[in-house]
């Protein structure tokens, strides 16, 4: 069996001079750095969020009540045609599209 006693005793590892002198400085100073990054992050976040809730808003401020007032305006018209009227708009659309998609084709003729 091997006696520990007798071992020779020498130091393996050797750290650097005032290394734990200027160790609490260097772990202070990376938690600040840290620190500082979050704030950041958390800053840079919260400025993106209410970037996107202002760019929502305006897009929803300006676009609904416009479409309502048209919808509101095309309702009122409805309301005022008679049926007889409507039908002779539609027949009119339609006829005009295809007197249109002649006069395309007429170009393509050979």
């Amino acid at each position: 069996m091997i006696d520990l006693e007798n071992i020779e005793k020498k130091e393996h590892f050797q750290v650097p001079d005032n290394y734990f002198d200027e160790l609490p400085g260097r772990v202070m100073q990376h938690i600040h750095q840290e620190q500082r990054k979050k704030r950041t992050l958390i800053s840079s976040a919260v400025a993106a969020v209410a970037v996107i809730a202002v760019a929502v808003g305006v897009f929803f401020t300006y676009n609904t009540p416009k479409q309502s007032a048209e919808i509101t305006q095309n309702q009122q018209i409805a309301a005022n045609i008679e049926e007889e009227e409507a039908l002779e708009m539609v027949a009119e659309d339609y006829y005009s599209e295809e007197l249109a998609m002649l006069d395309y084709y007429q170009y393509f003729e050979y």
